[in-house]
Parts: structure tokens; sequence; C-alpha cells
């Protein structure tokens, strides 16, 4: 039974049976055109040809066919089937003819007419892996070359008698290449469809014979990928037909390819099937072939077309071994593997091609050759090694011209696209297997490049080494990859890389440390040191035998004897003999002595000092030729000797005659290498003088016929002066101010004149030039244009040039703080501690020509006032402009204590001294002082005991210096902030420095707070703090002597007086006069309204003070009138008296006495008197006792309450007092300052960040806007802490900047990218001691995009114009809850946006804020960048949620928007509130650990009264006894 075939021969599956099934494949081709499948299984030995055609037509029902309508087949008439040997099949198909291994082709008749192509006949269809690997760059050229490899493999399959022919013809329309290899048929194993399908080559088979071998390797199996047919002819052309024939084939099998079905069909589906078909061969194709095998490639419809000539010489190229191979040691015959045509061209003939070339020019001496195997031990591989053979190969030079330059100059005639001069030339060629890759252009190989790197020898080897050409021969490895289009070796190769580490040492790439590298020469194994060992003497060996350096033309040269200037010359220290030329030939060109030279920038001198590399132009008169050692001997480059054309012949080089010998003083004259010729770097100019050069008053011009020859006037010959008075002559003028720029000429004369005579010489044309001013004074070149227009209307013109160079004898200096200033000698301002981000020198002639700077790598600046050294900044790094005209001086700074020598003026002048020791001449400059930096005191005062209250201060002198010790200038603005001092003048806080560096404020502050407070004086700048002192104002303290303990209800207290001491307890006799009066204020007396008592001399006396009727305690405070902090409490019990009757034993009159119960207020101390019975007298005495023992415990514990109750009433107002300062502080830190000064204590305590330097040290420079957290406040406690959250840490710290040049400032970056600790921001931190170690964020107001879509101007707080979401709980956008003060308001940026347009709509965008969580769920169709609520909520852009909850330690100031218009700064005065309020809290707690002790201590009075009292009521129960009883108990 037939299976359906869908692109490939169906398989049959095959079971076990008794007898193994036979399955037989056959492909039909059809009349029609068509051809299809069919596999029959175990069909008998025979069959009938009727059912054999049923099979047939049933495998044609169950495949579609492809492509337009077909013609139909009489399956009714005469049908018949026939095989490859043409034999009929009519009635039965005997299988035996037919092989089960391979597909069998079977050709249907129906004698309607038989056709030659059949679709589908052949399946290229590929592996999908091989797909992908399909070559990424694909050129023309290595399109072809894959034809060609598959034909030469093809060849090297034949036998040896049979011709190995590839003839390739090309026109515009197509190429055909054609080949006698082994061939193609329609066999499995040999099939045609192979040479199409990529993957399937029919050379993998051969590839052994590719592995190892000998040197070169000529086995061309290299074709193992199978790119080579269907990929190369469809990149050449759109159609191909591939024909082909074995020797043991009688047909020709053909196979058709076209570019569009292959397309289609590789876009439907994975399956390529294209036509094929069976023809006779041809007359031609035999008997190009004699043995009857070939393959035929004919591509049409090219895409590009590639000339014969360039094709011959590329294919020559590239198969140069195959083609002509003359290495064969055996044989002195040039052998001739293969014959390559070209359009009948034999490619053996072809002289013009790189490879032909290059051999001609190679050295005749030895080669130097290595045999290198490369062997991989990460692998098991049995292929695991690569066999190369490296051949060196030596260009010499040749009379002063390399043979590379050479090459390379025939190479461009022959327009081969070279496009390589003699550095960048290629110097490794590598063939694999004799096929050269084109692409694997490689440098030198490692072994091939000198070690060294001084030292004359190591000069000279180095330039030999580059004289060295390598060639790579390589055998076919399995682990040797090389890319697929065969051009290049892969990159990532291990035998690759491993070949690129060539030299026998240690490698930098560590991936080919498995692979070991065997090096051997003429047999012999060589370590890394004896190869390069060999390797220089093979160089040196060379360079002796075929190098001719220098040719000297007439060959007339000086001999000296060990000079003794080697190193001005350039020439190497072991050198002992130097020959010296006047004339030098190279390229072609002689140059000779006084020849000028136009030396291109790049080119290395050795000047005075050193070897320089030139920046500019150099004009130079070439004086001598110099060559080491003698003719013959092994020598370095030669060298040039010029001078510059600015110097005279006196300062040139001498060749001067010494007392021994000769000798060559070089004086201003420079060393140039002589290949600067060969690279065109050195060319000859015409004429050059020097700006300022006194041209001629006249021009005389005649018109010679052609042979005659030119001479100067007073030799010339009248009868070859053409003498036509018709003729008239023109000069032109024109300047060219830079190169030879034509269309940059400026004409500065033009006149036509008619012949002349002078001195009985007709036919002069005379040109006056008394009209026209110095032509000569700006550099650049001058045209001089002679033309005269023939009768015949034709026009001879004559042209000459002459060079005006810059005059530097005239050498004025040029400088300005911005590089591209033109003003002359502008005064350069320079500010100590400022860099100077550019100073740019030029230097001009005196007629304002530029002159070149020199190789100039480092200067010197000095500022001098006449004389005297003011500064000076050394080794600093220049760079000169383009056309080396400007020396640009970059970023220095300047330091110095010296500056106030020069004040007030600051009148400097400054000096550049270059690293060529060329001068400058002094410039004019300004050098101001840096920025106020530290102050210095000079007052008196600092004592606190000589600071009162009301105090004028009169001798406070403020003396200002910048960083380096200078006085600041004049009319510097500082801030002057003071507390607990107040201005006596208006003038407000802003001081100006006067001439002599002091601000002056003597007279000028008055002390205004109270006694043992303190005064604190602040100086800013663009507010940074540079200054801070702060004062203890004089401590005095109010007291009150002569007090009594007690006093009497209703009486006075009289003649109290009141003390004011100082610290050490002495009375302050200054407290005296109008201004110093007591003033007493109580709630318990009744005193006179306003009453004031005068001090004298410290002492104040009142005279009484009414004590009120009621008993108990009175408090009142006697203060200070003025100064109400100098104040003293006073608390006195008030008491009653009272009888208690007290009844004798014989007595019925009460005694008077005083109550002994201290529980009450009445419990007062008693008058000195007791009235005691007259009882019995040891009874009294016992009594007494007793009583005066209760009453003494009862007076302490009376002193323990009213100290207890002085002390509680004390804490009391303390308390109160602490509450008053919270509720005011609390008050004052509700506006903005105060606010912002919490906020900034925080902000402070952040320490090691940039907000808490820029805090600490007020370092806020021009453009510096602030810290996010201290821009703006919000209304709510809440607000600002869900805002703060949103916003984090990083960003509540950031800082402001309005410019990226601002941000800049902050910090700069060493060369290695580390960030600059001793610069900006990170200088200040370390001198707070808490460097910044981590990042920290700058947002830039000119950076951010603003918001653009309109603001609420008539609110002044000008809100965005956000539309309303209208949700539930909306409270508003976080952008305009951001209250900002007046002065926030007025920040902008350059193009007018506010601080709500750019920073706060850059951190909060559209955030909405809402009540609740509940609010804000429900609002999220409408939320566009988060939203937060007011209970913890966040919700930051899509889908991310911030849950759990923290308390933000920096929160947007809380102030309320009404208190936003307060200009007032209250931060110093909530600062001293709060210590004030710290310092009350203590002593409350001090007071109520006293006040507990007192309770303790009352408490233990208490009780002894009480025991004492129990004994005293017995006594007395037993003294009111009657008579006898109370004795006998008193006694008992």
């Amino acid at each position: 039974m037939a299976s359906r075939g869908s692109g490939k021969w169906a398989l049959v599956e095959h079971r076990h049976h008794s007898r193994a099934s036979r399955v037989y494949r056959f492909q039909i081709l059809l009349p029609n055109g068509t051809s299809t499948g069919l596999t029959l299984k175990d069909p008998g030995e025979e069959m009938p040809l009727h059912d054999f055609l049923n099979h047939i037509r049933t495998e044609l029902e169950n495949v579609p066919m492809d492509g337009g309508e077909r013609r139909g087949i009489d399956w009714s008439g005469d049908v018949y089937l026939e095989d490859l040997l043409d034999r009929k099949i009519d009635k039965k198909v005997q299988f035996s003819d037919f092989a089960t291994k391979n597909t069998n082709i079977l050709r249907l008749q129906d004698g309607e007419g038989f056709v030659r192509t059949f679709e589908n006949m052949w399946d290229l269809t590929p592996p999908t892996e091989l797909l992908q690997e399909l070559p990424a760059e694909y050129s023309t050229e290595s399109a072809l070359a894959d034809l060609v490899d598959n034909s030469l493999q093809a060849l090297w399959s034949n036998d040896k008698k049979d011709r190995k022919l590839i003839r390739i013809t090309i026109d515009q329309e197509k190429i055909v290449i054609f080949d006698t290899g082994r061939g193609m048929d329609g066999s499995d194993e040999n099939s045609i469809s192979k040479w199409g399908t990529i993957g399937s080559s029919n050379h993998r088979v051969f590839r052994a014979k590719g592995i190892g071998g000998e040197a070169p390797y000529l086995v061309p199996f290299f074709g193992m990928f199978g790119y080579g047919g269907t990929i190369a002819s469809m990149h050449l052309g759109r159609r191909a037909i591939v024909s082909s024939k074995t020797k043991e084939s009688r047909k020709v099998f053909t196979l058709h390819l076209s570019r569009e079905a292959l397309l289609e069909k590789s876009s439907s589906k994975l399956s390529w099937k294209t036509a094929g078909g069976i023809r006779d061969p041809s007359k031609e194709e035999l008997t190009l072939s004699p043995h009857q095998s070939f393959t035929q490639v004919e591509i049409q419809g090219l895409n590009r077309y590639l000339g014969a000539a360039k094709l011959q010489r590329f294919l020559k190229d590239i198969y140069f071994p195959y083609i002509q191979y003359d290495e064969d040691n055996g044989s002195m015959n040039t052998r001739r593997l293969v014959q390559f045509e070209v359009n009948g061209v034999d490619l053996a003939e072809i002289l013009e091609n790189e490879v032909t070339i290059t051999n001609l020019h190679s050295c005749a001496g030895p080669d130097f050759i290595l045999d290198v195997t490369f062997s991989c031990t990460s692998t098991t591989s049995a292929n695991s090694q690569a066999h190369a053979r490296v051949k060196c190969v030596y260009f010499p030079i040749v009379k002063g011209k390399e043979s590379i330059d050479s090459i390379l100059e025939m190479l461009r005639e022959n327009a081969s696209g070279v496009k390589e001069n003699f550095d960048k030339f290629s110097r490794v060629s590598i063939r694999r297997l004799g096929r050269l890759l084109p692409d694997a252009r490689w440098g030198p190989l490692p072994f091939m490049e000198p070690k060294q790197s001084k030292g004359k020898k190591a000069e000279l080897l180095k330039r030999c080494c580059k004289r060295v050409k390598c060639f790579v021969g390589q055998a076919l490895i399995i682990l040797f990859y090389f890319k697929s289009d065969r051009t290049d070796l892969a990159q990532h190769d291990l035998f690759t890389k491993a070949l690129r580490c060539l030299d026998g040492s240690s490698r930098s790439d560590s991936s080919v440390e498995d692979v070991n590298v065997d090096v051997h020469r003429v047999g012999r194994s060589l370590s890394c040191t004896q190869l390069e060992k060999q390797y220089h003497n093979w160089i040196n060996n060379m360079h002796v035998k075929y190098d001719v350096e220098i040719d000297g033309g007439d060959n007339d040269h000086t001999v000296i004897i060990n000079p003794s200037n080697k190193e001005r010359l350039g020439i190497s220290e072991d050198v002992e003999v130097i020959r010296v030329y006047t004339s030098v030939s190279r390229k072609g060109k002689t140059w000779k002595r006084g020849d000028h030279l136009k030396i291109q920038p790049g080119v290395v001198a050795r000047m005075k000092s050193n070897f320089h590399s030139l920046k500019s132009i150099f004009y130079a008169t070439l004086e001598y030729v110099v060559g080491e050692g003698l003719a013959g001997d092994i020598c370095g480059e030669a060298r040039l000797i010029c001078r510059s054309i600015e110097c005279s012949d006196n300062q040139g080089c001498l060749l001067e005659e010494g007392p021994d010998s000769m000798r060559l003083n070089i004086q201003e004259s420079v060393s140039f290498p002589i290949s600067m010729i060969d690279n065109d770097k050195g060319l000859p100019i015409e004429q050059v003088i020097m700006a300022g050069y006194k041209n001629p008053h006249e021009f005389i011009a005649v018109i010679l016929p052609q042979p005659a020859t030119t001479c100067s006037t007073s030799l010339l010959d009248k009868r070859y002066i053409l003498k036509d008075d018709e003729i008239e002559m023109e000069m032109e003028i024109n300047h060219l101010p830079g190169s030879k720029d034509h269309l940059r000429a400026n004409r500065i004369y033009r006149k036509l004149k008619k012949p002349s005579s002078r001195d009985s010489i007709n036919g002069l044309y005379i040109f006056q030039l008394s009209e026209v001013s110095s032509i000569f004074t700006k550099s650049g070149v001058y045209q001089f244009i002679f033309s005269v227009r023939c009768k015949d209307s034709s026009i001879i013109k004559h042209e000459t040039e002459i060079t005006v160079r810059p005059n530097s004898n005239t050498r004025c200096w040029q400088l300005s703080s911005v590089a591209d200033c033109s003003a002359d000698n502008a005064v350069v301002d320079i500010r100590l501690g400022i860099p100077v981000r550019c100073l740019a020198a030029r230097s001009h002639d005196l007629y304002g020509n530029g002159i070149p700077f020199l190789d100039v790598h480092k200067a010197v600046i000095t500022i001098l006032d006449g004389d005297d050294f003011l500064a000076q900044v050394e080794d600093i790094e220049v760079e000169l402009s383009s056309d080396s005209l400007t020396l640009n001086i970059r970023d220095f700074l300047f330091k110095t204590s010296k500056l106030d020598i020069i004040r007030p003026k600051y009148e400097a002048m400054l000096k550049i001294s270059l690293s060529d020791n060329e001068f400058s001449h002094p410039c004019p400059c300004k050098v101001m002082p840096g920025f106020p930096s530290t102050i210095n005191m000079d007052m008196s005062l600092a004592w606190e005991k000589n600071l009162t209250p009301g105090e004028v201060i009169d001798d406070a002198l403020l003396e200002v210096f910048d960083h380096c010790g200078n006085h600041v200038e004049e009319g510097t603005e500082l801030i002057v902030r003071i507390i607990g001092l107040s201005f006596v003048d208006k003038h407000g806080p802003v001081r100006k420095v006067n001439s002599e560096g002091f601000v002056d404020l003597r007279g000028l502050l008055r002390v205004i707070n109270g006694f043992g407070s303190q005064a604190c004086l602040k100086i800013f700048r663009h507010k940074k703090e540079i200054f801070a002192r702060t004062f203890q104002i004089a401590i005095r303290n109010l007291k009150a002597v002569k007090v009594p303990q007690s006093c009497q209800a209703g009486t006075l207290l009289e003649n109290i007086i009141f003390e004011v001491s100082d610290s050490d307890g002495l009375i302050d006799e200054s407290i005296h006069g109008p201004l110093h009066t007591l003033s007493i204020r109580s709630n318990e007396l009744k005193l006179v309204e306003g009453a004031q008592y005068a001090f004298e001399r410290g002492r104040c006396i009142v005279s009484h003070v009414p004590v009120p009727r009621e008993p108990g305690r009175v408090t009142f405070v006697a203060y200070h009138t003025h100064f109400s902090d100098l104040e003293t409490t006073i608390q006195i019990p008030v008491y009653t008296l009272d009888l208690v009757p007290v009844k004798g034993e014989n007595e019925s009159e009460p005694i008077c006495s005083y109550p002994t119960s201290s529980g009450s207020s009445q419990n007062t101390i008693p008058p000195s008197q007791l009235v005691l019975s007259q009882s019995n007298s040891l009874a009294a005495n016992i009594m007494g006792k007793f009583s005066d023992e209760i009453r003494e415990i009862d007076a302490e514990i009376c002193s323990q309450e009213v100290l207890i109750k002085a002390f509680d009433s004390r804490k009391r107002a303390l308390e109160n007092d602490i509450v008053d300062l919270q509720d005011e502080i609390s008050h004052t830190a509700g506006s903005a300052s105060g606010a912002k000064e919490l906020t900034r204590h925080k902000i402070e305590e952040n320490v090691g960040t940039a907000a808490a330097v820029l805090c600490s040290r007020q370092w806020f420079r021009d453009d510096v806007v602030g810290i996010v957290a201290l821009l703006g406040t919000v209304a709510d406690r809440k607000m600002s802490m869900m805002l703060s959250v949103y916003l984090g840490e990083d960003n509540m710290l950031a800082v402001v900047c309005k410019t990226l040049a601002a941000a800049n400032y902050f910090e700069k970056y060493d060369a290695d990218g580390s960030v600059d600790v001793h610069f900006g921001i990170h200088q200040e931190a370390a001198n707070l001691g808490v460097p910044i170690r981590k990042r920290f964020p700058i947002i830039c107001l000119d950076a951010i995009r603003p918001y653009t879509g309109g603001l609420h101007l008539h609110t002044k707080q000008k809100p965005l114009a956000l539309p309303f979401p209208h949700s539930k709980g909306f409270k508003g956008f976080a952008v305009n809850m951001i209250n900002l003060s007046p002065e926030s308001l007025k920040i902008s940026t350059k193009n007018g946006y506010g601080l709500r347009e750019t920073l706060f709509y850059r951190l909060f965008g559209e955030l909405q804020v809402y009540e609740t969580r509940d609010d804000m769920w429900q609002a999220i169709p409408h939320l566009k960048n988060g939203a937060v609520s007011l209970d913890g909520g966040i919700i930051k852009g899509d889908g991310l949620l911030i849950l759990g909850y923290s308390d933000p330690e920096v929160t947007f100031p809380v102030v309320p928007r009404a208190a936003l218009d307060v200009e007032e700064d209250d931060s110093e005065y909530v600062c001293t509130r709060i210590k004030t309020m710290h310092a009350q809290m203590d002593v409350v707690k001090t007071l109520e650990n006293r006040i507990k002790a007192a309770e303790e201590q009352r408490q233990k009075l208490v009780m002894e009264r009480n025991e004492k009292k129990r004994k005293f009521d017995e006594i007395s129960e037993v003294l009111s006894q009657p008579s006898g009883s109370g004795d006998h108990q008193l006694y008992q």
C-alpha cells in the first residue's frame, strides 16, 4: 500500500515478522511537468503495470497539487514507464530491478509529449536548527567564493589523471561556474538535491581528509557546513540552474532554484521543494570534462555585477596556492594544482592582485617559519588538535622607501580599493587549507611585537618589526571554527584565541588556559624566550642585509665621530658615528638643505628639553639630515634637523670644525624623524616670510616664449621678451587667511597694465604697489596671479604664492576669563576661593596675527605687585584649542594672605610660565579677596560682669577675613542678627564692611535682656552663619535682710531692707539713681498702687508694710521695677494673741498662756514670758519643762510647715510659668518661623545627611533654594504626618536648586570617578566632623517639567487649577494643601514657574487627600497619582498600597494660614524660651524633692510632740486631783 508523502519520502514502519519487510521508494516524473512520490511495502517480486499505475493515481488523488492549471494525464492511452537507462516498462514491474536503499526515479509517458522540468522533484527542506545558523553578514564576494569552494572540493575527489578545471564566465546578466569534479546524480548517496539542501553537503564524507596533514595544508575540504549551494546562489541572483553528471550516470540531472518560490514556500510551511529535470550532456560539457563528470551552476538575474578584472584579482588572492604553488622544495618549477579561468583568462597570468604584488616586494632572504600545534585538554574528542604554519616575511626599506608603501601604491593604482596605510597595513594573513580568509586581516601577533619600550635599539626593533608580515596556514579540524560566511575565524573559538595569543608566554585571556601550544622551528621545539630571541635575531639580520635606510642623493656626507649632543639630535646614546647629509631622497623626491617644510600636527619632535608632539603646524627650514653609523652599519632612523622659519641662519644648526673633528651645533633647531616625510607629515612649501616684511614698491613681469628660461631682469635677454603693445596683463593679489582655501580668498589688489619700457628694455609690465598699504601684515597665503588674454582668446596664467607667518619677535599676550573673549588685554578678575573655570591666553604679533603655541602640557601662573610676589599656582593642566592659537588654563585656585598689600584697588599683574620655557608678558588683573569666612571680635566686654541691662556697648568692633586671612573688600554686606540686644540706630541688620575691613558696631548695641540671662550676636552672609558669640549678662541677686520670722495680725512690717548683690555676694553700688527702683506686688497686702522705692548704692529700705488682720501667711514679691527678673519672694506667718485659762491648785483666777496645739493656723510662737500657777513649785517646774519642750517642737513644726508652703508656693508659681511658656512657645511655634525652627532642629538631628549640613552650616549658595521639608507648611498636624510619610525621608530631606549648575557645585569627582571629599558640601561636612556617607537627592527646578494647566490667581497661594473629583470625604489635592510663605511664593524658575508648579507637582502630582480610608477606597476609580487619608491610608500609583504604621521624624511645619503673613523671625526667641522652660522644669523637680524631705521631717516632729503631750497630760491629770492624792501620784 502506498503511503502519503508530505515533503519528504515516507518512512515505513518495520514490524517483527519471520521475514524482513521490503520497502521500495519511487519518484515518478509525470508528463504534465509534476512529480510525486510512491512507497510500496512488500509488493512481491512483480506487479502488473495496471496495478502500479493505480497506486500512482491513488497517491495523486490524496496529495494536493500546487500551482495553476495542469494538463491532464491520459490514463486510458498508451501509458508506460521509463527508467534512467531509457528502458521501457509496459507490462509488469519487476521489483528485482530496483533498490530498496535508494529512491528510484521513473518517468511516466502517456504519448502526449515529454517535458524536461518537473515541479517538486527535489526536496531541499533543511533541519530547523540550521535555519537559525544562517550567516547574518554575507557579501557578494563571499557568496561567489562559497560556490567556488564547492567546485574546488569536488575536483579533489577526482583521479590523478582526471582534469581539474574551474571555469567562470560572467557578464551583466548571468554568471556560470563550471567544474570537472565528481558530479552528482539522482542517487541518495550522491543526490543533486543535497547541493541545495542546507546541512547536507556531499563533501562531509571527505572531511577527515582535511584534518591534520602537513603544511601548507592544500586539502580543500572546507565546505563542511553545507551553506554554499542555495544560500550563495540566491544571494547572487534571483534564479539558478544546477546541472551535474557523474561518471556512472548517463544523464545530466538538473535542479532549478527560484528565490520567489523559496520565499513563498518558506513563509507558508517548513517545506522547500523545487523543480528538477533530466537531460543528455552537451558536446561542450563532454569536451571540457573528458572523464565525463562535471557540475555547472548558472545564476541569472544578478543582484550585483562584479567586473571581470576585479573578480580575477579577488579569486587569485583567495585561491593563490591552488593556482600557482612555489613552495615545493623538491622542485624548482611552479606547480599548478587547479586550472582557474575567468572569462577565458587563466588566473596564473594575473599579476595585479594583492598576493602577487606582495610576493614581488618581499625580501629575497630566508623566511621565519614556525610549525604550531594546538591541543585542547578540556575535551575528549579524537579531533581536539589543530595545526598551523606561521611564516613571517620581511619587506625591507629600499632606497629610503618602505616596500609596504610600494605595495600599497601599486594596489591603489590597480583600483583594488585598499584603504590601508603603512601603520594600518594588515600584518597577518590567514589561509585555511590554502583558502584565504579575506576578513581575517589582523594586526601583528604578540610574538611579532617587541617587548622593550625604551632605548634606541628598542626603537629600531619596533620600526623593523613593522616591515614583517605573517602568513598563517591552517589545517581543517573539528574544534577550529570559522564564521558562517567563511571570511574570518570565529572569535569565540578556543584555538582562534590561542592563535591570537601566540607568543609562547602567559595569555591575558583565561579561557585559553586549557589549550596547549607547541611551537617548532626547523624541527626543534622553542620556549617563549627562545622564540623571542630567534625572532629578534632574524629581524636584525634582515635589517642588516636588505634595508637601505637613506638615499643620500650624491652620497657626499660628513662623518662625525662620537657627537657630544646625541640627546638633542634625538639619536641613541650608544651611537659612536653619525653621517651628516645636505640632501636626502625619499619616495622619489629629493629634499635639500634650505627647503621649507610645513610639518603637520602630531609629529614627535626633539625640542630643547624633551620630546613633544606638535599640536599645530610648524613651519621649518631643512638644514641637515643625520644618519646613525657608517654606511652599511645597523643604524636607526634618520633624523631631519630643521629650524623654525622665524629663526635666522645664525640661530640654526651649524656644522663647525672642532679641534679634532667636525661637530654639529644644533642651537635652536629641532630634530624630527625622517618618517614624517613618508607619512606626508612634512610637506614642501614655497617662499615664507614673517609678518611686517617690507613689500616691494613694484612688480615687473614679462611674457616669454615657452622654451625660454626665466631669469632676473638684470640678466634678461631682450630677444626672448614678447613685445606687443596690444596685449594687456592683469595682476591680481589675493589673501587667504588660513590654508589655501580659495572660497575664503580676499582680493586686495587688481590692476590691468600695458607693456612699457625701462633701461632700454621693452615689453615690461610694471605694477606699482605704492598705492597699496603694506600687504604682508596679515598671516596667511598671498596669491599673485598674472594673466594675459592672447589674440586667439586663450588665457595664459602664472601663479606664485608667498606664505606669511606671524612675527614672533613682536609677540604680545592677551588674557581673558572667557575662552572666546576678544577684548584687547581685558583685565582678568580673580577672586580667592572661587575656581577660575577657564583662563584663555592668546599671543599675537604687532599686526594682530595669532601666534600658535607649541606643545604645552603644564603652566605656572604668578601674581605680582611690582617686584613683590603675591601668589603662584604650579603644574596647572592646560589644553590647546584645535587651531593651537588659544591656551585654555582650566580649574585653578589662588591662595594668598597678602592681598592687604594691594588694598583697596586690588590691582596686580599676572604672568604665565609655560613648560617650554616661554613666558608671557605681565598682564593686568584684579585679585579680589574671598568671601567672608572668619570674624575676630575686638571688645573688652567679653566678661559677663561688664554687661548690664540697659548698657550701650561702645567697643564692639568686628574684623572680617576671608578663608586665606585677607580682610574682605570694602562694601561687603553682612547680616547681623541679635538676641537680647538692640540697635541704637535705625539702620537694621544689614551692615557693610568699612575700608579697613571692619564692621563697626561701637556705640550701636544696647543690652535689653535682664540680669542673669544671655545675649547673642550672629553674623550671616547669604543665610550662611559665619560668626556667633553668646554673652552672659551680669548675675545679680535681690534679697531682703532683717525680715521678722512672724508678725502679729494687724501690725506693720517696718524698715525692711533689700540689697542687690553680685555673684560674689558683694553689694552692687551701681544700682543707684532714678532708673533703679523697687516695686512690691502681693494679693494679700493692701499696697499703694504704683508705689516705687528708690535704690541707693545697691540698697532699698521699705519703711513699712501693713500686715492683714486675719491670721495666716502673707506672701509678697519685691522686684526691680525695670528688670523684673531681679526679684525675691517673702513669706511671713501672721498670728493673733489668744489667752487660755489655767487654774492653779489654790487659785481661782485664770492665768494667761499660749496654746500648745500646732494643728491650726493659730499655733504661733508664744512670747518669752509664761504665767505659771502658784501651786507646788516642783510640779510647776515639771510642767514648765514639758511646756518649753513642746513649744520648741511646735516652733520647729511651724518652721517646716512654713518651708513646705514656701516650696509649694514656689513650685506652683513655676508650674504656672511653665504652662505659660508652653502656651507661648506653642503660639509662637504656630508662626511660620517658629514652626520651621522646630523642623530645622529635627533636620539637624539627622547627622551625616546633606540636609543636616546645610542647616547646621547655613551652606546656602546662589540658586540653592533650600530643603523640601522647609519650603512649605500645612495647617493640620495629621496632614503634615501623612504627606511626610508619603514622600519618605529621602524626599523630605532633598536639596532643592534652581539650576543644574548650582547642583554641580555640591560635589565634583576625581579622575577615577570617586567623590572629591575636599570640595563643596563634603568639605563642609568634614569641618563638622560628620562626613556624608550616603547618597542624597538634589532636585533642579529648571530640569522639572512643570504643570502647565493654569492657576487660581485670585488667591494669594495661587493653587493649581486641577479638576475637582466630587468624591465623598475629598479634602483637596496635596499639591494645593502645601502653603507657601510670601518669600517662597516669589521663588521661580527662569521660565517663570513657581515652587508649586515645579517642585511640589513633581513630588505629589495629583495626589488626593481624603478624610478616611473608606472614602479613599471608594475614590479609587478617580485616582491618578494615588491618595492619602488623614486616618493613615496611603495609595501610591496603580495598585501600590502602603500598609503598617510609622511616625516620621521630619515633617512639614504646622502653621495656621493666617500666620504665614508674619515676617518677623521668632526662631531665636523660641529657642531661648524653650531653654528657659527646661531650666524651670529642673527647678520644679528640685523643689519636689525638698518638699518631700520637709514633709518627712515634719512627720517626725509631730510624732515627737504627741509623745511629750501625752506625758504632759498625765502630769496635768495628777496635778488636777485633790490634795494628797496628787502629790502621791506625782512623786511616785
